[in-house]
């Protein structure tokens, strides 16, 4: 372990918020019976228990060169069962960077894949910044034994994408070189990011509902409305941030919320740029045209249970002498149309695969439908033991 350096995941530490929250109430709830022990209070413990063996670290391996990336259930260092191993050999690294965004550091991996791919792996954790720092200036400085592919990786991510690697990569499109690009493409304002200044806003309208939530749960002592009211909890988040987003994007003096391209000049609106000015650009001006996309598995279409892995685009970032544009998300603009009618007009797009998910929301589900299994056995251990 001496050479190991490891790094515990921003999820993994709000997991304590909610070990926390829960033993609370947990204490709460066995002062007010009389030290009496009820289902809900098993729920509870085995809540907790759960939430400990949750581990999401990524374990920077110096003796044999690698990074892994686990997520899974663990106890006392043994392994439960994996959900996702992550692996990357060191000497595959092209960039390794750190960056703080207040109290969340976030490493960033550029590497080449065993398949010869450019991909990006993110990690984010609560101040860890010294552990972070290490990894990334170890990986800085050591040497690397494929310098020549690096390189070589390093010149093919500087060249624009053409229209056929992009039709390789995103084939379910039926994106081919005599498609037609559009000229005009517009953005929806409440898909686009929530700005910094508007964090705080909607965070306190989730705290409210997620009080509101354990009120419930504690004076009722009753799942159903517990779990209803936390599935609102989590509907909340998103529902706060398309409505100050649609407000917040919407600029009165320049209205217009498309971009519009054309052989010589590309258009970016005003709602793209923190200073609410909008652009007129030439291929000269810009610098590049990041896109980051990633695999997902979609259902087939007139099957059921099926499933196909498909490319998607998560973001577009626009790198420009006037400023830099806030990233655009995929559900903010028809992202596939808008790189393919870049790269018909000849402008400078890179195509980077990044670790990032398509629908974050998958998980989320599949957390609550853990949950929810966790209640039912819960409720159904008195049965059991009864018998």
């Amino acid at each position: 372990m001496a050479n190991s350096i490891i790094l515990k995941s921003l999820l993994e530490t709000i997991k304590w918020l909610f070990i926390w929250l829960t033993v609370a109430g947990l204490v709460l709830g066995v002062l007010s019976q009389g030290l009496f022990f009820d289902t809900s209070d098993g729920l509870d413990v085995l809540l907790i228990l759960a939430l400990l063996m949750f581990q999401h670290r990524l374990k920077f391996d110096e003796h044999n060169n690698q990074i892994d990336v686990k997520l899974g259930a663990y106890f006392f260092k043994k392994e439960i069962f994996t959900y996702s191993h992550h692996t990357i050999d060191t000497n595959s690294i092209n960039t390794i960077s750190f960056r703080a965004d207040k109290a969340v550091n976030i490493i960033d991996i550029n590497y080449t894949s065993v398949q010869g791919k450019l991909s990006t792996y993110t990690f984010r954790c609560f101040k860890q910044a010294k552990q972070a720092q290490l990894i990334v200036s170890k990986l800085s400085t050591v040497e690397r034994v494929y310098t020549a592919k690096r390189e070589e990786a390093e010149a093919e991510k500087t060249n624009s994408v053409t229209v056929n690697k992009f039709s390789k990569i995103f084939p379910q499109n039926t994106i081919l070189g005599n498609a037609e690009a559009k000229n005009n493409l517009s953005i929806l304002r409440c898909a686009l990011p929530l700005p910094d200044s508007k964090k705080s806003l909607v965070h306190i309208i989730v705290v409210c509902f997620a009080l509101l939530t354990l009120f419930i749960a504690f004076s009722s002592q009753n799942w159903k409305p517990s779990f209803a009211f936390l599935v609102i909890t989590y509907v909340s988040y998103y529902f706060a941030k398309v409505i100050v987003c649609n407000k917040y994007y919407f600029i009165k003096t320049a209205p217009l919320s498309s971009i519009i391209i054309d052989d010589d000049e590309l258009y970016l609106p005003a709602l793209l740029f923190t200073d609410k000015t909008p652009r007129t650009l030439t291929k000269q001006d810009i610098i590049s045209i990041e896109a980051k996309w990633n695999y997902d598995y979609d259902s087939v279409e007139g099957t059921i249970g099926r499933t196909s892995k498909r490319s998607h685009l998560i973001s577009l970032v626009f790198n420009t002498t006037k400023g830099q544009s806030i990233p655009l998300s995929h559900w903010s603009v028809d992202s596939k149309t808008l790189v393919f009618s870049l790269l018909k007009y000849k402008y400078p797009v890179s195509l980077d695969r990044t670790s990032q998910m398509v629908y974050p929301f998958k998980l989320h589900v599949g957390l609550f439908v853990f949950m929810f299994i966790l209640i039912i056995l819960a409720m159904s251990l008195p049965k059991v033991i009864s018998i």
